[in-house]
């Protein structure tokens, strides 16, 4: 058995250094306590540290935001003082827009009654008396007339005219000289009725294309295209009126 064997069985060792703990427990136990009372303190202070820091920087950031929003109040207060100083002329450029919109709405369905129907009442002659007109366009923001039934062309406008005819009329030359003008759909004859005085009514209802409508607002192509529309449709009209008189 060798000596470190031995020794480790409990042998006496000669020579060793004697090792006593002659301080109390108790003062290792409060050097503890402090070192772990001061890393307390430190981490404390540490976070007081931080909190102020926060409260400083969001402190800042509200100041730095409320004189920003002081300045945006200063450039809204100052374009309201411009735009009130310029309301009359807002106001006015309203107005205009909005007449300029209704102007467009009231000249896509605008018919000059007068022009319209002058080339129609050509054609009946001198002899003939117009008693009673009636007329019906196309509105705004309203349904369109559409057409008047089967086999009939599209319509804009229409016309019921009562034509008071001292001979037997003929309204059915009357259509077919209507026929040759521009604005013209179609034609029906509602009824004819003979009257005490040998004369005649004869109830007759015109229906009017697209052509009839004045176009005054129309773009410049537009309007001259149907200013030769309508130069050709008032030839077309003297033609018919002199059919008419024959």
């Amino acid at each position: 058995m060798s000596r470190r064997a031995k020794s480790d069985a409990g042998a006496l060792v000669y020579g060793g250094i004697p090792r006593a703990h002659l301080m109390p427990p108790e003062v290792a136990m409060r050097r503890r306590e402090s070192a772990r009372r001061r890393s307390l303190i430190a981490l404390s202070g540490l976070v007081a540290a931080v909190v102020i820091a926060g409260v400083v920087a969001s402190f800042l950031y509200a100041a730095a935001a409320e004189q920003r929003l002081a300045e945006e109040r200063r450039i809204t207060d100052q374009l309201l003082a411009t735009q009130l100083q310029y309301s009359e002329v807002t106001q006015v450029r309203g107005d205009l827009q909005t007449i300029a919109d209704l102007r467009t709405e009231l000249a896509e369905v605008e018919v000059l009654w007068a022009d319209a129907l002058a080339p129609y009442l050509s054609v009946l002659g001198s002899r003939n008396v117009v008693s009673e007109i009636t007329v019906r366009s196309d509105e705004p923001a309203q349904p369109q007339l559409g057409v008047a039934g089967p086999l009939r062309q599209p319509r804009v406008a229409t016309v019921s005219l009562i034509v008071t005819t001292p001979d037997v009329p003929r309204p059915w030359a009357w259509i077919r000289a209507w026929e040759q003008l521009d604005a013209f759909a179609d034609a029906s004859i509602d009824r004819v009725t003979l009257n005490e005085g040998e004369s005649y009514d004869v109830a007759i209802t015109i229906n009017l294309s697209i052509d009839a409508l004045s176009q005054r607002f129309a773009p410049e192509g537009t309007e001259s295209e149907g200013s030769t529309d309508g130069s050709e449709g008032s030839d077309g009209s003297e033609g018919s009126s002199e059919e008419g008189d024959q």
